[in-house]
């Protein structure tokens, strides 16, 4: 079908949050908030660090600092919390979607608490982590679920991460509606009228569509505008590359304007086009007035699946084995059918043989599962979606779809895509890594006299030091420039740098310092005033920000506050704080754990004036 939609042309207006949303909330301190990727374990720590936030006042008995918030930014799992929070649906309650903040940790306990939010081994109902402490949330099984969706529901191979997200964390708040296919069949815009104007006004047809909005009205904090990051792969060149993708409640498209161009060789950037109107082919042109032929709307199940669209390479891995694959299959295929019969839709069963499924699930086969295989080439679930440039947009016919990949991918913090907006005046910018900041042996190499910066051997996450045209830590050479030549391993990461390469080691020396000087007895957070740089790729321009920089670290002074027996379980988890991205099914006590020291870095009040000062 064809609709009616509008472009949003960023190279010719300066780009503010105020010309989407106007002056209608109050959010003193022009903050945007980063939550970084880091798939269950950038949720679980970025579900505290907003619990804190929405704990937190200027004053007794105001507003809380979460309420203020002018922009979220988000990348892959930062993206599964701050869409779902956004845009939360359904009867769960802010409070028990982000847990409740617990003042002193000596009151948490293994089980049996007094309340839900002290207790480590329960979660709320409607909890944003309740999906991911699942073992159908494992890897192995995410892959029987996309193998079974694509074989029984006919699932596109390149819509399958994204149907699982819809699944697995969009549906518990009701912000998935699939179709018999699974594919979503929902938009999404900022409210009732911005609905009304942008979207059913020019399409009276979508006014039967389902169509998400961000959430408002009494005990919901009042919502920022959202960013979220995806990236399209381009060609600079002959280089491979990609290109910055923001979603946002009111147009989806590539701000800035990168030299490169898209799988049609077409230049990308210049702007987005109306949010549902994104994934279609452009029919006619007027002005910023288009139309477009699509199959369906974008939603944001497309936005949380690309965001995050990493992990689909993990289930291709898997896919692209038969004897992996049935070795998965006698794992988790009984199980995993039940489940998917109580969250598909009636149209999607059916249309299936029940009883050829159940037959196939209780004794797959070697032979039909490699042939089955042998249809997922290599890249078959990478997301791919018809896009078109902004820039000098105009009717093409027979193109080909371009593949979208994981934000994190390209800049996994988030902070420069949120720069791209001149009314944000500081950023917190919640990194949630893996990378536990160690001291190393090399330090940053100066780029004017090419020699090692003293006091700056400290080895942090791999996505910090590009944002200052820095290549992630080498432990033979340190940090090095991109400009060195030697950078083919991180080309991705190499368009990201948006802050002076003279201001990282500050980043540094200030994160560890602070953080106990590798004695971890302090959060590793770190206020420091920059001057940005102009980066054309996520279209950037100069101009002077503060950014509070909250990098997770274990905490001894929190972990001395805990109760003897839950400090021995904090000793033996696993990787604690800094759990593997792979690892996206957590326990109830490893996501609670995590939430409660993450809550505590922001909002003890030994840790907590620094964010209050960005908002006064």
């Amino acid at each position: 079908m064809t609709y009616k939609a509008t472009t949003s042309d960023t190279l010719t207006i300066p780009l503010t949050v105020e010309r989407f949303v106007g002056k209608s909330r109050s959010t003193p301190g022009n903050v945007g908030v980063c939550l970084s990727g880091g798939g269950s374990r950038a949720l679980s720590a970025g579900m505290g660090q907003l619990r804190a936030l929405n704990h937190l006042t200027v004053k007794k008995g105001g507003p809380s600092l979460l309420s203020q918030v002018k922009a979220f930014s988000t990348v892959s799992g930062g993206s599964w919390l701050g869409v779902s929070f956004d845009y939360l649906g359904g009867k769960t309650s802010d409070a028990d979607f982000l847990n409740a903040y617990v003042a002193n940790p000596h009151d948490l306990v293994l089980s049996n608490g007094s309340s839900i939010g002290v207790t480590l081994d329960k979660l709320p109902a409607g909890n944003i982590a309740a999906p991911v402490t699942s073992v159908l949330f494992s890897v192995p099984a995410l892959a029987v679920e996309a193998y079974l969706l694509w074989k029984f529901i006919g699932t596109p191979a390149d819509s399958l991460w994204q149907v699982l997200m819809g699944l697995h964390i969009l549906s518990e708040h009701d912000l998935y509606a699939p179709a018999a296919n699974a594919l979503p069949t929902s938009l999404f815009s900022w409210n009732a009228a911005t609905l009304k104007k942008d979207v059913v006004t020019p399409n009276p047809s979508l006014a039967k569509e389902t169509a998400h909005l961000v959430a408002s009205g009494a005990g919901r904090a009042s919502r920022p505008f959202i960013v979220c990051n995806t990236a399209l792969f381009v060609k600079e060149g002959k280089t491979q590359l990609l290109a910055p993708v923001q979603a946002t409640p009111f147009f989806t498209g590539v701000v800035g304007s990168p030299n490169a161009v898209d799988a049609n060789g077409r230049k990308v950037g210049g702007g987005g086009v109306t949010s549902f109107a994104f994934n279609s082919a452009l029919q006619k042109v007027s002005g910023n007035a288009v139309t477009v032929a699509q199959a369906r709307q974008w939603s944001l199940t497309d936005i949380v699946g690309s965001s995050s669209a990493a992990f689909a390479g993990q289930l291709q891995q898997i896919l692209n084995d038969p004897l992996l694959l049935l070795k998965y299959l006698w794992e988790y295929a009984e199980e995993i059918w039940a489940w998917l019969k109580k969250h598909l839709p009636k149209a999607s069963l059916a249309a299936v043989d029940d009883a050829r499924i159940r037959s196939f699930v209780a004794g797959p086969t070697l032979s039909e599962v490699a042939s089955d295989t042998a249809a997922f080439d290599p890249g078959s679930l990478i997301p791919a979606y018809d896009y078109w440039p902004v820039r000098k947009a105009k009717p093409e016919p027979k193109l080909k779809t371009t593949r979208f990949a994981d934000g994190g991918n390209l800049e996994n913090t988030g902070v420069a895509s949120l720069l791209a907006y001149g009314d944000i005046d500081s950023v917190i910018a919640f990194v949630n890594s893996e990378t536990a900041m160690t001291k190393g042996k090399k330090g940053v190499i100066d780029p004017k006299t090419g020699k090692k910066i003293t006091g700056t051997e400290i080895i942090v996450d791999g996505q910090l030091p590009p944002l200052f045209g820095y290549q992630p830590y080498d432990p033979k050479k340190g940090y090095v420039p991109f400009c060195d030549g030697s950078s083919s391993s991180n080309l991705f990461m190499s368009k990201s740098q948006v802050f002076p390469a003279g201001d990282f080691p500050a980043l540094l020396k200030g994160l560890w310092k602070n953080s106990g000087a590798g004695k971890n007895t302090a959060p590793a957070n770190f206020t420091q005033p920059l001057q940005t740089k102009k980066n054309t790729w996520f279209g950037v321009s100069k101009r002077k920000v503060t950014v509070l920089w909250v990098y997770t670290n274990a905490v001894e002074t929190w972990a001395s506050l805990l109760r003897p027996e839950v400090r021995k379980v904090v000793s033996s988890t696993a990787g604690f704080p800094h759990y593997g991205t792979l690892n996206t099914n957590l326990s109830a006590a490893e996501v609670n754990l995590l939430a409660n020291l993450t809550a505590w870095c922001v909002g003890d009040d030994s840790n907590s004036q620094p964010f209050v000062e960005l908002f006064q």
